[in-house]
């Protein structure tokens, strides 16, 4: 039996999510799910301890380049399993699981990076929709003291304001509708560790 074990669960059907601990919400997390800055190896990995193995994964060329190639956005994942399985039949016996796991180590540490540059930039989008949404206050404020004003130049004012505001709040809601789409993107990274760490496990003595 292949040393799976129960993390197949947290890789496939229940999905890393449920499995991870969120952080604490900071005000400018916009997403529905939880906020997890990394994703820890014993959620996807059954497998060996990659504790203290930091980035030795890059100083083996083979290793590394199956690295690059596995988490490119653009690499098939179908073709992965295929990949890993003829990677592992060329280890000597008494090395395969360590490059086994130094491959997995290399991917886990390369598409966390990836997910927090995702991630921040989650956060930057909101905080700049923050404060859009504090600009478009202010000029509402701005509006409906106009509107108590019967001068002619603060109806004019008003005017202008107003066909500027229909354009600005389409925008606003636009860029809104966005992050909904911005929050799938760590899922989609979270998703190909988990492919990849259960094909790469799959292989393990």
């Amino acid at each position: 039996m292949k040393k799976i074990g129960c993390f197949l669960c947290l890789i496939t059907g229940c999905g890393l999510a449920q499995a991870l601990v969120a952080e604490d919400r900071p005000p400018d997390w916009p997403c529905e799910q939880i906020l997890v800055k990394e994703v820890p190896a014993a959620v996807v990995w059954a497998g060996p301890s990659i504790d203290g193995l930091g980035d030795a994964w890059e100083k083996d060329k083979a290793v590394k380049k199956l690295v690059e190639q596995f988490v490119s956005p653009y690499y098939d994942l179908d073709a992965a399993d295929a990949v890993v399985a003829d990677f592992s039949s060329k280890q000597d016996p008494s090395q395969k699981d360590h490059k086994l796991t130094l491959l997995f180590a290399g991917v886990l540490q390369t598409l966390n990076e990836e997910r927090k540059k995702k991630l921040d930039g989650i956060m930057r989008y909101a905080r700049g929709q923050a404060a859009r949404a504090n600009k478009l206050s202010g000029e509402l404020d701005e509006m409906v003291q106009l509107q108590e004003d019967p001068s002619q130049a603060a109806q004019e004012r008003l005017a202008l304001m107003q066909k500027e505001m229909e354009i600005k709040q389409r925008m606003f809601d636009e860029r809104e509708d966005f992050i909904q789409h911005l929050c799938t993107r760590p899922m989609v990274v979270e998703e190909r560790l988990g492919v990849l760490a259960r094909s790469i496990a799959y292989y393990l003595d």
